[in-house]
């Protein structure tokens, strides 16, 4: 599969079934739609937990790999208008995070097939055109009972920085103390320096099975 090489060549050797994050930005482009060898390539990773195809091109969510284990899907800068996200029901019965902003998405009624899909508890769309109608996260909560956040807000309209029980996703800030701060002016730059030399020349991987609770 010619899919599967390229991924092993970007990537670096690696067994897909090891594999519990799959972070494909900017490594792919102008892909508008899947292929078969898209699709047989990406079930391989029967593992996986996170998956992100942001900024691929993407016009339809044909040929997406089916993957039960999946809690988090990033789809965000694509050119989804939403007509089809009722197939990430199937696809990914275990989703709890769907990220889906800056997509030409024009209507909350796209997500009406969400209805009664418990284990979404956060979705994301910012940037989308649907976001320019002020009501929009009002009538998503209406809709979709069992989310509790969208777009950084809870249904009480608090902003909320962590994602629920997802401790690296990137809202979430590591936020450390003064003293922490002051032991770490005490390392040495010059090994710093040497470590961030070491991590550019390193190729990006995937990530190996590291469950988050």
């Amino acid at each position: 599969m010619e899919f599967q090489k390229s991924l092993q060549e970007k990537l670096g050797g690696h067994n897909p079934t090891e594999v519990d994050e799959l972070i494909l930005d900017e490594l792919y482009q102008n892909v508008e739609n899947f292929s078969e060898d898209h699709k047989k390539t990406l079930e391989l990773y029967k593992n996986l937990l996170h998956l992100s195809l942001n900024a691929f091109g993407l016009k339809s969510l044909k040929n997406f790999p089916k993957l039960a284990t999946l809690e988090t899907l990033e789809i965000r800068e694509n050119k989804l208008n939403g007509t089809d996200f009722s197939e990430i029901l199937s696809l990914y019965p275990s989703l709890r995070k769907l990220k889906v902003g800056k997509n030409p998405i024009t209507s909350v009624d796209v997500f009406k097939k969400f209805i009664n899909f418990p284990s979404l508890k956060k979705l994301e769309l910012l940037e989308s055109d649907v976001t320019k109608k002020e009501t929009y996260r009002d009538e998503l909560f209406k809709l979709l009972k069992n989310v509790e956040v969208i777009d950084r807000m809870n249904r009480e309209g608090d902003e909320i920085d962590t994602t629920i029980n997802d401790e690296d996703d990137d809202d979430f800030e590591d936020i450390e103390d003064d003293e922490d701060f002051e032991d770490d002016e005490d390392l040495d730059e010059e090994d710093f320096e040497d470590e961030e030399d070491e991590e550019e020349e390193e190729a990006p991987k995937p990530k190996k099975k590291q469950h988050r609770e």
